[in-house]
């Protein structure tokens, strides 16, 4: 059996090259990086159901933050034919995407995750989490800077109402931050010694 070392996309990997049954040259890979431990303490049974709990969570969040943002989009308010609103509004589409997908794949992640698991799981939904509240906050400054500016042109009660969608985003966003932190805040690092 002849080893060699190298960085998979998941982290440390080890291969091995042996020669099966039949003869032929087989090389093996197995995962030798950090795993990430989820702060629960049960059988396997209690593991999924606390999984899908937490799971229909994230996904509930993500369904409402993306709700109110084709609300907010819907409003049709004078400030949604100025660049400088709209493009800030649209880029946040893609961080809800990214929490979708996060949201999708913790639902297959086992306790003990590898980094790849990790990275593509639970850190993509708080980064994705995150970025979309700084975009919501600067959505939120320029609506407040495009109302002082054309306060007498516009239709008032719109803008004032896209403004309560941004609010309201944001909020929600911040609740749910503080539930991430206090059901995941407990994750370990299992380091591998070798």
């Amino acid at each position: 059996m002849i080893g060699r070392q190298g960085y998979g996309p998941g982290g440390l990997e080890r291969q091995f090259t042996r020669l099966s049954g039949k003869g032929r040259v087989v090389d093996d890979a197995c995962y030798s990086g950090d795993y990430y431990v989820l702060p629960f303490e049960g059988n396997e049974e209690e593991w999924k159901g606390w999984r899908m709990k937490t799971g229909m969570v994230n996904l509930a969040t993500a369904v409402f933050l993306l709700g109110i943002q084709v609300t907010a989009g819907m409003v049709n308010q004078d400030s949604s034919r100025t660049f400088w609103i709209v493009y800030p509004y649209l880029f946040l589409f893609p961080p809800l995407a990214y929490l979708f997908a996060g949201t999708a794949v913790y639902f297959v992640t086992p306790r003990r995750m590898q980094r790849v698991q990790y990275e593509t799981g639970i850190a993509r939904i708080r980064r994705s989490c995150r970025g979309a509240m700084a975009l919501e906050a600067l959505c939120a400054m320029l609506d407040v800077a495009y109302i002082f500016l054309y306060f007498g042109e516009i239709r008032l009660e719109r803008e004032l109402l896209y403004l309560f969608c941004h609010i309201l985003f944001l909020a929600a966003a911040f609740c749910y931050v503080r539930y991430y932190n206090k059901t995941y805040g407990g994750l370990w690092m299992d380091k591998r010694t070798e």
